[in-house]
């Protein structure tokens, strides 16, 4: 099977259905088999009722036409200056994630074309215990990230806690069309002969062994079962990708129903996107994060320069039409650098009291034009609960930011829609867990991070280590509804990458290397914000990483 035609076959069961022998074999026939399936998933939205499979009587009218799929968006208008703030490279081509090194610095490439895939493919409605908010005069929806649930950390509340998660990636798994005849670790079959099984099961560990073989040990909330792999080099691959306490689907084959034999291995994976209802004119969205405001390595004077290219009072006649295009701020954790943190903390601030830390940063996003609404989340700088799900900053701390009426002050993580485009927030915690834990995954680009982390369908899978979870009675880090714009920071190393339709981004920081990041080789990426055209899906990067500017205060 050629790579073009597997990645439509992919598309099509990611959305729901399955290809019948003859639609197969007529899919073969297209120039771009892809673009035929997303043009005929596009078709199926207003189908009643929707089909079942995919046959070929839907695939010849669009064979006719030689299968063209919608015309992409053509890149913003106003695209800034390069020379002007030094704007750097977009998502590169193609929709899948960079290879490291793949930027240059300064020059601009354009965005990633966005997959469409049908409403159907899209995540099933909300938990009925999310209850969504309009703000902002109802241009931004909140539809998570407001809750602030208390927990006592009983072993009962663990227990549900992964009861919850393992239900309900469960139910995601089983919403493909691949995995509807998939079974639980409990219910697989023994007999006499071999059987081809598909189990679904969450991952309590993994053993390598010296001869490139590796077991698996899956279970459910009765049961377990040893998986072993063949020393197959692509699927050797995969069995290194798999996290501890994530959800997965094993094919394979069983005798005894104790172990088995696999082939593959199946992530629950987001379905591709489809671009969503968005603006009749250029709407703009600034992500950013990391500000760290109290600390001495703060690059205050590159983010003064950043509020004045907000207020449209530098940068030439293009980056200022674009700047007044500029309607909403999201910032993903950090706003201060916080007190306590780490040890000797102190110093390293410029300011060592942490209400007046906050009274700074209103200060700072005072300045920003109140047409320009702000959403901020907590990191683990912030005064907030150290663990995720993080309800919003306390209070007592922050209220200055509070006070403000541009601002919306929500948990990590947080999932809000933006005039039609879903966005989902975190400040990015688990990265530090996840990164060492996948391969081909660092923190020079913790956007491939980001989109594994995407095929989980969760923020934070690995459980014990360095990202503390609170056992809520419901597990609020899996990825559901799926989101059209994925936004982290916290590695301070800003990177952008697509995957399936889904914008990734990680929005880097304000600060300078501290002594932390130099003992561990880590060299941020500051001063880079990365702004989304909510109209046509396109991603800039504005580079305020001017010479000349004092990085240690």
């Amino acid at each position: 099977m050629s790579p073009s035609i597997r990645g439509a076959v992919e598309m099509a069961l990611c959305s729901g259905y399955q290809l019948t022998p003859e639609a197969f074999e007529l899919l073969g026939r297209f120039g771009d088999p892809a673009a035929a399936i997303e043009s005929l998933l596009s078709s199926f939205e207003t189908a009643s009722p929707k089909p079942i499979a995919i046959e070929a009587a839907h695939l010849r009218p669009l064979l006719d036409r030689q299968g063209a799929g919608p015309a992409r968006a053509a890149a913003p208008a106003h695209t800034p200056n390069a020379a002007a703030f030094h704007a750097a490279a977009t998502v590169p081509e193609p929709a899948e994630t960079p290879a490291a090194g793949s930027y240059s610095w300064p020059s601009m490439r354009r965005d990633a074309a966005r997959i469409p895939a049908p409403a159907a493919a899209q995540s099933p409605a909300r938990p009925a215990h999310v209850r969504p908010t309009a703000v902002f005069g109802g241009d931004v929806t909140v539809i998570s990230g407001s809750e602030d649930r208390r927990i006592s950390g009983t072993i009962d509340d663990f227990k549900q806690y992964f009861l919850d998660r393992y239900g309900r990636m469960e139910s995601i798994l089983r919403r493909r069309a691949d995995l509807r005849d998939a079974t639980s670790v409990s219910n697989l079959p023994h007999g006499e002969r071999w059987q081809k099984v598909k189990a679904i099961g969450m991952v309590t560990s993994k053993r390598d062994f010296k001869d490139g073989t590796c077991t698996v040990e899956l279970e459910d909330t009765q049961d377990s079962v040893r998986v072993s792999f063949k020393a197959d080099d692509a699927l050797k691959k995969k069995v290194t990708r798999l996290l501890k306490d994530e959800v997965v689907c094993v094919s394979g084959a069983t005798k005894t129903g104790r172990t088995i034999l696999a082939n593959d291995i199946i992530w629950p994976d987001v379905s591709y996107r489809q671009r969503p209802a968005h603006p009749q004119e250029p709407t703009y969205a600034v992500l950013t994060s990391d500000v760290h405001i109290g600390s001495k390595m703060f690059m205050e004077e590159n983010f003064r320069s950043f509020l004045k290219w907000l207020n449209c009072e530098e940068g030439d006649e293009r980056s200022t039409c674009l700047a007044e295009q500029v309607k909403y701020l999201l910032i993903a954790g950090d706003l201060v650098d916080g007190v306590g943190i780490y040890p000797n903390q102190e110093e390293e601030l410029s300011i060592t009291d942490l209400h007046t830390q906050y009274e700074k940063a209103a200060e700072y996003l005072a300045m920003v034009p109140e047409r320009i609404r702000i959403i901020v989340i907590p990191g683990n700088h912030d005064a907030c609960r150290p663990t995720l799900p993080t309800p919003p900053m306390y209070r007592e701390y922050a209220q200055p930011v509070y006070d403000l009426k541009n601002v919306v002050m929500l948990g990590d993580p947080a999932t809000v829609n933006i005039e039609g485009t879903t966005f989902l927030l975190t400040h990015g915690r688990s990265l530090d867990d996840s990164i060492p834990s996948l391969p081909g995954c660092d923190f020079k680009t913790p956007q491939n991070a980001m989109v594994e982390l995407l095929k989980s369908r969760h923020l934070a899978p690995i459980f014990g280590e360095k990202t503390p979870l609170a056992p809520e009675s419901s597990d609020r880090l899996i990825i559901d509804p799926v989101p059209d714009i994925f936004h982290a920071g916290h590695i301070h190393v800003e990177g952008i990458a697509s995957y399936r339709g889904i914008v990734v981004v990680n929005s880097g920081t304000w600060q300078a290397q501290t002594k932390f990041q130099l003992s561990a080789g880590i060299v941020p990426k500051p001063c880079i914000a990365p702004i989304t055209d909510l109209m046509s899906g396109k991603t800039i990067e504005m580079n305020f990483n001017f010479s000349g500017t004092a990085q240690a205060g």
